[in-house]
This record gives structure tokens, sequence and C-alpha cells, in this order.
């Protein structure tokens, strides 16, 4: 069901609007995800910044629950997205520092080379 999308945005139904966003969405996260792979293949993950759940609730403050909603909503920085999940305490340290972005905000800004 592959629309072309070249009309002005007030032209657009709801539904092919969320159609857009949505493809907008999966476009990013399979480059973020190549990226990500790509990022891992080449450096080791620093063992001394790996942190599991129980350090991610205290340096974010937040609840093992609500970290799991975030986790699943892909709004907070991970290394590994299985059980058990790991963090980075650098990448969550500077998520709550720049505002408790989504991945892809976080994406877009480096892209941008805001961060």
């Amino acid at each position: 069901m592959e629309e072309n999308f070249e009309k002005p945005l007030w032209h657009y139904s709801m539904r092919e609007f969320l159609q857009l966003q949505r493809q907008e969405i999966e476009s990013s996260m399979k480059e973020m995800l190549t990226l990500a792979v790509s990022e891992a293949k080449s450096e080791p993950p620093d063992l001394e910044d790996t942190i599991g759940m129980d350090e991610a609730t205290k340096v974010t403050g937040l609840k093992e629950k609500s970290i799991y909603s975030k986790v699943c909503r892909l709004e907070i920085p991970t290394i590994t997205r299985g059980r058990p999940l790991m963090f980075s305490r650098a990448e969550l340290q500077l998520w709550m520092k720049i505002g408790r972005p989504t991945i892809a905000e976080m994406e877009l800004k480096r892209r941008k080379g805001e961060i």
C-alpha cells in the first residue's frame, strides 16, 4: 500500500498522515539499528560503563516498571533489549541531561552534530 506523499501536509487525510508518520519512524529505526549494529561490531562495550536495571533506576530516578515501558517504546537508550537489560551509564546521564528525549530524537540531534 505504498503511496506517493508529495502533496502539502494539510492535504493529507488523518489515515495518510499516520501512514506517512509510520513509514518515517520505521525508516529511522532501521537506520538507527544498522548504525547501532555497526558500532557494536566496531567497539566492544566498556564494561565499567555497562550497568544493569538496579543501577539504571538509581541513575534515572525511575522505577523498574517505568524503565521497561520506556524501553518498549524506544524512549530510553539501551545496550541490550533482551533480558537482562543493560545500559550505558554515560548514555543514560546524557539522556537525562538533554531532557529525556526519545532514541529517535537523540539520533537526529547526533546526526545534526548537536550532541
